[in-house]
């Protein structure tokens, strides 16, 4: 072949050499040719090349292949110098270089994000002029949707660049063409929105939900309704606000002066950065004042604890709180893009014509706060930090707002009002002196007031006694360190607390936070529950600690840091390494009950017997497990750090491998990198080659879900690597299951097949006949892919042959969808559906509803070829239903399937 040999299969086959064209011969040698080009520089079994040159019905097979080496002997003669066709081992493939194919520039273009000259190489329907009823239906039909998802990428683009009038007559012509294809409405809905015409963009909603609720029985996806919402002014509103504080008096002054920056028409967006020391009110003042122009805000109300000083938990990173933040804006879990800057690029454009006041807590320095400011013009920011975030005020206009100490008469008016009047007339010299002793500390006096509040019998006097006696302590109260200042009041504080709820407190010093459970209380404490839950009773009743939930508590962060002090005070070394054994032992134990709920099949841990004093969550169901990992989110990452830090690294792998499937349904793929890191370097520094094994291939996964496929192929081959050195052949073949799920993405079925066989041979040394049938159908699941059907139908016959005999359920059912998906690619849609439906049922008996929606979904499609209309989209809709519960991407991408015309 020479240098300028240019194919082209996006319109009719076109074969070029230099400008001039080359005649393909009609009939098979045109089916052959492009069956090739499809599947460029990849080897074509003789058996699939003969299935599409005789569309299913070959002759007998020595016959065919006769006819086969006659086709490619005329194809090769007909093009000469343009010859691209190579012989191999069990059949032919098309060696092609870089650039020569159109649809490799198409799809080179496409991933660069060049969608309008992508879009430009299509010349019309690929393949027009090649009779293969086959070859369309399997091969063009993808193309044609990798088309139009590229015209719906370049429509987009079209669209953030201001060209709404100018798409508005295409995108009328593509919902007539596909009539049901959602995103193309959603587009048309948007255009003639920007455009003006938020009329019609209404009137298209209606047409598009009229032809799916006569057509398919179904309701637009989510993003068109949220989408519908937005134009009928119903966005989510989020009201995001902490409750006002009943501890707050005073502060008037600054409350008018934030009101004033509410008040200007800045023609921007309004910054105010309130500093101050630790313990000043900075929170309680921002709440107070969010929630009085609450109403001002009609949009909604955005507010998080940045953690930039907590004594315990990690700051929050800015990613992070951009994705609560787009969630409670109506941004479905599965649409938050990846990364930080494309997070913060959707955060602005959503908030870029609403009007919401957004309140950033507790904030480490300018750089937190930077992603997290708005666009548009007509929202308000409200940041409290203990830093000056003088960056902030210079390159964002941010106006900083100093909070100082409570004035005398300020203090006084604070502590009257949580007292009473009565009350503190009553006493007014020992009044004065808790006031004076409080120095003006909001967080001191709102202590004080709970003390005395506690117990209404006991004397001002005595408390004022009480407090004056912690003359080491309380001299700090005079105007000096705020640290020092609740340090003192602390003391005294504590200092009234029953024995049991003085130990859970210091305690709760070593525990990451920020909020804990009465068992992970009772587990670091060594107490029965029912004792710790006594003395977290009384810690919430002196206000040292909060009641979030009725099975959580939660404290501010300074008296995590004195409680951690207090720790430190009190305890030694050894002690505190106990603690922190039986803190991640409940941790671990719990973590690893909660993932057997939520992932039954996964391959469990062998874990050592817990501590006797460790309590562990019980979980009724499912459901609470993962509630259970969500509030739990942050100490699981802090906590796999820290057991590795200081000296368990076993505690930290094995919580690290618990955690990990969580992390993967979430979506937490940053987490999950970070905390398998962690696991493997502790598994290194045991020695342990099975932690090593899993870690890798957590690892090997998570890097294949943040684009990094090469990164994740090393991880799985160490893993292969080390399970070979360990002589762990179940680890080694679930390596090459990794592997080939990696290449599955990459669309090369036949490296997934290799790796598959490799997990097979490894497979049969286990000893496990439902491991092996689980290799021997995967390995047929890759065969059908490869248009191997007859060999996938004996891999999957045979494996469900064992899983009977085993009488595993799921086995069964994973068998039989596969038997299914290759009946119905060789031609036998009606044994397929029967196939189907059982894998159906036997995935309603154990639970697995997104197994059962993938059956159904290739369920529909079967029942379609064989022309049962009906059953076809009864079966799509009920796929569709459990999608939307599950996996609302997967519905949108069924919705789409659905809407594409038949082939």
């Amino acid at each position: 072949m020479t240098a300028d040999t240019r194919f082209g299969v996006l319109g009719p086959l076109d074969v070029r050499l230099g400008d001039r064209p080359v005649p393909v011969p009609a009939g098979r040698a045109r089916v052959l040719l492009a069956t090739l080009l499809l599947r460029a520089n990849r080897p074509v079994a003789v058996d699939d090349l003969v299935e599409r040159l005789w569309d299913g019905d070959a002759p007998n097979p020595r016959r065919a292949r006769a006819t086969l080496q006659m086709v490619v002997t005329r194809l090769r003669r007909a093009l000469g110098e343009a010859n691209v066709v190579r012989t191999t081992a069990n059949g032919y493939l098309a060696e092609v270089p870089p650039g020569a194919l159109d649809l490799e520039r198409f799809r080179e273009l496409a991933a660069a994000g060049e969608f309008a000259a992508a879009s430009e190489l299509w010349r019309g329907e690929p393949l027009s002029d090649v009779p293969s009823p086959v070859l369309h239906a399997e091969d063009v039909a993808p193309l044609l949707e990798e088309h139009l998802v590229v015209r719906e990428r370049r429509i987009e683009a079209d669209l953030a660049a201001g060209a709404a009038h100018e798409l508005v007559p295409e995108l009328r012509s593509l919902t007539r063409r596909y009539p049901l294809r959602e995103r193309f409405w959603g587009l048309l809905m948007l255009a003639l929105s920007r455009a003006g015409r938020r009329d019609l963009a209404l009137a298209a909603y209606e047409e598009l939900r009229s032809r799916l609720a006569d057509e398919l029985g179904v309701v637009p996806g989510p993003n068109v309704q949220r989408l519908h919402r937005e134009l009928l002014g119903a966005r989510p509103v989020p009201r995001q606000l902490p409750s006002p504080n009943g501890f707050f008096a005073g502060r008037e002054e600054e409350l008018r002066e934030l009101t004033g920056l509410l008040d200007a028409d800045a023609g921007a967006v309004v910054i105010s950065a309130i500093g101050g020391a630790a313990g000043v009110g900075k929170t309680t003042l921002a709440v107070q004042w969010a929630n009085q122009v609450a109403d001002r805000f009609p949009d909604g109300q955005l507010y998080v604890d940045l953690r930039g000083f907590h004594p315990v938990a990690e700051p929050l990173p800015p990613d992070q709180a951009l994705r609560g933040f787009l969630e409670a804006l109506g941004v479905a879990a599965d649409r938050v893009p990846v990364g930080l800057d494309a997070r913060a690029a959707h955060y602005r454009t959503a908030l870029a014509d609403r009007r919401v006041l957004v309140v950033l807590d507790n904030a480490r320095d300018s750089d937190q706060v930077r992603p997290l400011l708005p666009g548009g013009a007509r929202s308000f920011v409200l940041v409290t930090s203990r830093n000056d975030l003088s960056g902030l005020v210079v390159r964002e206009g941010a106006v900083p707002l100093a909070l100082d100490l409570l004035t005398e008469s300020q203090a006084r008016a604070f502590l009257a009002r949580q007292l009473g009047a009565s009350r503190s007339d009553a006493e007014p010299e020992a009044f004065a002196a808790l006031v004076a002793h409080c120095g003006g500390l909001p967080l001191a006096l709102a202590v004080v007031a709970a003390r005395a509040a506690a117990d209404t019998s006991l004397p001002l006097s005595a408390l004022a006694a009480e407090l004056a006696d912690e003359r080491t302590r309380l001299a700090a109260l005079d105007g000096g360190d705020p640290t020092t200042d609740v340090r003192a009041v602390l003391s005294w504080s504590s200092s009234q607390l029953s024995e049991p709820a003085v130990r859970v407190f210091r305690l709760l010093g070593l525990h990451p936070g920020p909020q804990r459970t009465a068992e992970a209380v009772a587990s670091l404490a060594a107490l029965p529950l029912a004792e710790a839950r006594e003395a977290l009773r009384e810690l919430v009743r002196s206000r040292l600690l909060s009641q979030v939930s009725p099975d959580r508590i939660t404290s501010h962060d300074l008296v995590c840091l004195y409680a951690a002090d207090q720790a430190r005070e009190h305890y030694d070394d050894a002690e505190r390494h106990e603690v922190l054994r039986r803190v991640l032992d409940h941790y671990v134990h719990t973590a690893h009950r909660a993932d057997r709920l939520l992932h039954p099949r996964r391959d469990p841990l062998d874990l050592d017997p817990a501590d006797d004093a460790v309590v562990l969550t019980p979980f009724a169901d499912d459901r609470e497990a993962l509630a259970w990992f969500e509030a739990e989110h942050q100490a699981l990452v802090t906590l796999v750090g820290r057991a590795h830090d200081r000296g368990f690294p076993a505690h930290a792998w094995r919580l690290a491998w618990a955690g990990a499937a969580y992390f993967r349904r979430r979506g937490h793929w940053q987490d999950l990198v970070a905390t398998q890191r962690i696991a493997l370097a502790s598994g290194e520094r045991l020695g342990d080659l099975d932690a090593q094994v899993r870690a890798h291939r957590e690892l090997g996964l998570a890097l294949t879900e943040e684009g990094e496929p090469d990164q994740a192929v090393g991880h799985y081959r160490r893993a292969l690597e080390l399970a070979a050195e360990l002589g762990d052949a179940s680890g080694r073949a679930r390596a090459h299951r990794g592997l080939a799920a990696v290449f599955e993405r990459q669309g090369r079925y036949a490296d997934s097949l290799r790796e598959c066989v490799s997990a097979l041979e490894l497979s049969r040394g286990t000893g496990d006949p439902c491991t092996v049938a689980g290799a021997v159908n995967a390995v047929g699941w890759f065969r059908t892919l490869l248009g191997d059907h007859a060999a996938a139908l004996a891999c999957c016959g045979e494996a469900l042959e064992v899983f009977r005999a085993e009488g595993d359920r799921s086995g069964q059912a994973h068998a039989l969808d596969s038997l299914g998906h290759a009946l119905h690619h060789s031609g036998r849609p009606a044994e397929a559906v029967e196939r189907f439906r059982a894998a159906v049922a036997l995935w309603r008996e154990t639970g697995a509803r997104e197994e059962e929606a993938n059956t159904l979904r290739r369920l529909a499609r079967a029942e379609r070829d064989r022309g049962a209309v009906g059953e076809a989209e009864e079966a799509a809709r009920q796929a569709l239903a459990i999608f939307t519960e599950l996996d609302p991407a997967a519905a949108e991408a069924l919705r789409d399937e659905i809407s594409r015309p038949s082939s």
